[in-house]
């Protein structure tokens, strides 16, 4: 806020001796007993947290059924929430798929040629029935 100088009967003393020059004030504050402080809302509860980590139990437990290992207490401690465990749960499973669908199976067998020692072989052997 800028203060201009007035043509009132008891203009406020500045100390610009200029009259062109402005001055800037502070804001009034306001005391601290009358500001109402918001909640952080980022920071958990006791009770939000103990839910929050049994969620996380819960989902560690269904993907050990699914055949997933997740580390309950390694995702609590770093704070993974449990949709981003479900996530990765769900990333892991569809990995899982894919690879089951890819099969390793041996070439389809062609009418193999006997090999040069069988082929002699056969042929003594008709031979000697002669």
């Amino acid at each position: 806020m800028t203060i201009m100088p007035t043509d009132t009967p008891n203009p406020a003393p500045t100390a610009a001796t200029n009259p062109t020059q402005t001055t800037t004030t502070a804001a009034p504050t306001m005391p601290v007993s009358s500001v109402a402080v918001a909640p952080d809302t980022t920071a958990m509860n006791a009770d939000a947290v103990r839910a929050e980590a049994a969620e996380v139990a819960q989902v560690c437990a269904q993907a050990a059924r699914l055949g997933v290992q997740i580390d309950a207490a390694d995702a609590v401690t770093r704070g993974l929430k449990p949709e981003a465990l479900r996530a990765r749960v769900l990333a892991d499973l569809a990995a899982r798929s894919d690879a089951a669908g890819i099969i390793a199976t041996a070439p389809a067998a062609t009418a193999a040629k006997d090999s040069p020692i069988i082929a002699a072989a056969k042929k003594a052997a008709t031979d000697a029935k002669r």
